[in-house]
């Protein structure tokens, strides 16, 4: 569990409270992190293992075909498991443009499994966070983006993000909910016939 109980209580509030007064249906999702990173680790270590093998040559100079194969398991298997078991180091290794990039692909996928693409209106607001890569996205149904212009988001993810990468993600989720309220309000008020067609749970994925 990511979040405790009074903190997906106080977001799932704020969302309840905003979707009284405009139609526009906001969903909070949040994830440990966007990929396992499985085939990275694997690639870092088969490199790990070029190199070092190569530095061995100049080293040990009466190095035979079998050592150098027993030493590349070792090495191999070493890396391997240093990678998965020091995880944030190995977060903080990779470069910045290729978690967000893994990010942004997992937040998207998410936004159509969850069905966010399927509402009556158009008018699904995602706010997706990866904590692992510190990363902070808003995805926007068609309805939402023909009149809030992408720069308007910009600057809420900009401080969300300023939040996360502070371990502060609750303020982040609450700051956002709030930024977002006026121009809502302004562009898609409350109907009366309005229906909630999405939960105002927090979504945690594994």
């Amino acid at each position: 569990m990511i979040l405790t109980n009074k903190e997906r209580e106080l977001i799932s509030k704020e969302i309840e409270n905003l979707e009284k007064l405009t139609s526009a249906e906001l969903i909070a999702v949040i994830t440990q992190k966007s990929s396992n990173y499985k085939s990275v680790i694997l690639m870092f270590s088969i490199v790990s293992v070029f190199l070092i093998s190569f530095l061995l040559f100049f080293i040990k100079d009466d190095l035979y075909s079998l050592e150098l194969i027993q030493y590349q398991i070792v090495i191999f298997i070493g890396m391997n498991l240093f990678f998965q078991t020091f995880h944030n180091l190995f977060m903080k290794l990779l470069p910045r443009f290729y978690k967000d990039k893994i990010a942004s692909l997992y937040a998207k996928k998410q936004f159509y499994n969850l069905g966010l693409n399927r509402t009556e209106t158009k008018q699904a607001i995602m706010f997706f966070v990866s904590l692992d890569e510190k990363y902070v996205e808003i995805i926007t149904d068609s309805e939402i983006s023909k009149k809030i212009p992408n720069e308007f988001w910009h600057q809420v993810i900009s401080e969300f993000t300023y939040d996360i990468k502070n371990e502060d993600f609750l303020t982040g989720y609450l700051k956002a909910l709030k930024a977002s309220k006026a121009i809502l309000i302004q562009h898609f008020p409350i109907l009366k016939n309005d229906t909630n067609e999405l939960p105002n749970e927090v979504i945690e994925l594994k």
